[in-house]
């Protein structure tokens, strides 16, 4: 573990030179902001301390490159979905974002983590955020009326998810078979004593073998089970917009615990990288089928990145179940659950089934008269 005294170097506090107060990040300004006076400050970025960290290395340095991810920085745990959320005081946390459960356990001193190599910081402020899910809920045509209120569209809250990138090497030895196809014609007589031809379409089979290589680049593995994997897919981030990590960026938000440890995501960026690999295969294997006998693949140059990434979180109870919303907080796109009401959908339908009836009543009034 680091000792206290090069935590402070690398974890810094951004204090306001005019008055003091500990600043906070402003996403309409992208910089630093003091809430108490007009002071602001630019946070230096450092493309050379983006470090692409090499994943065998850091794995044998048993726990030697952990720090919280600030000063001061204090965590949180959901008892009821697991989620473990740092923040830094004066800002607070008193339900989950993920779920709407009250945080009942008491903040402690946050654990130390595998440091954040860079953070894609928040450009949608709060306020956006808010009109964006406003927005949201009031076209949620066959939503509860409710909703208006329950989704407490008033309190989506700044939290930074956590991923992983990786960056690695792969070359590929492989067997199998190449199928070319050819069509066969077929002379046949019919039920009723016809001549007639048909063409089936047949294969040969050649054994092929051979070898790709691919780079994989920040490939990126979403470190959080709490955002639903729906939500996840639809999250696209720009990796030109990351920004070496600064604790200034956490200032005034709050960052999510990675849930998916680094050995945990290795592992799933080796099943999305098996999957491409297969396909670069099938593609070396040409002709018309193919058939993969053996693959063997070798990963060298392994890289991984942490970084944070931006979005406003919240989630809402409607009788008895939680719905959860989530807004990038680079783009403002909203993505969210929302309840059906009963009552609107069975409107519609009645309304659908008096206008057919008219219709086909009218239909017949003037089908009679005719």
């Amino acid at each position: 573990m680091i000792n206290d005294s090069e935590a402070g170097e690398e974890i810094k506090r951004h204090l306001c030179t005019n008055c003091g107060a500990d600043m906070v990040f402003d996403p309409k300004l992208g910089r630093l902001a003091c809430p108490y006076c007009d002071s602001s400050k630019v946070i230096e970025i450092d493309p050379a301390a983006i470090v692409e960290q090499d994943l065998s290395v850091f794995l044998n340095q048993s726990g030697a490159n952990l720090r919280p991810l600030a000063v001061d920085a204090l965590q949180v745990t959901c008892d009821s979905c697991g989620a473990t959320v740092t923040f830094v005081p004066p800002t607070t946390a008193t339900s989950c974002d993920f779920c709407a459960a009250q945080l009942v356990a008491q903040p402690k001193a946050a654990d130390p983590l595998v440091a954040p190599e860079g953070v894609i910081p928040f450009s949608v402020e709060g306020s956006s955020a808010t009109n964006a899910l406003r927005r949201w809920t009031k076209s949620r045509w066959f939503a509860p009326n409710a909703l208006q209120t329950m989704a407490r569209h008033d309190k989506a809250e700044s939290i930074y998810v956590p991923y992983w990138t990786f960056d690695a090497d792969t070359a590929t030895e492989y067997t199998g078979q190449r199928g070319e196809d050819y069509q066969e014609t077929e002379h046949y007589t019919d039920s009723e004593g016809n001549q007639q031809t048909r063409t089936h379409t047949r294969t040969n089979w050649f054994y092929a073998s051979g070898r790709v290589e691919r780079h994989f680049d920040d490939t990126a593995i979403p470190a959080t089970v709490s955002v639903l994997p729906e939500y996840l897919s639809r999250l696209e981030w720009d990796f030109r917009d990351l920004a070496s990590y600064d604790p200034g960026y956490l200032s005034g938000h709050k960052a999510q615990t990675y849930q998916v440890t680094l050995e945990e995501g290795f592992e799933r960026f080796r099943d999305i990288a098996d999957n491409v690999i297969r396909n670069d295969v099938r593609r070396d294997i040409g002709g018309d089928r193919q058939s993969i006998d053996s693959i063997d693949t070798g990963y060298s140059n392994v890289t991984f990145k942490h970084i944070l990434v931006p979005v406003y979180a919240g989630a809402y109870k409607f009788k008895n179940k939680t719905f959860q919303v989530i807004i990038n907080g680079r783009t403002g796109d909203v993505y969210g659950e929302r309840p059906y009401s009963a009552l609107k959908i069975g409107c519609l339908v009645s309304a659908i089934i008096l206008l057919l009836f008219i219709v086909i009543l009218i239909f017949g009034v003037f089908s009679s008269g005719g």
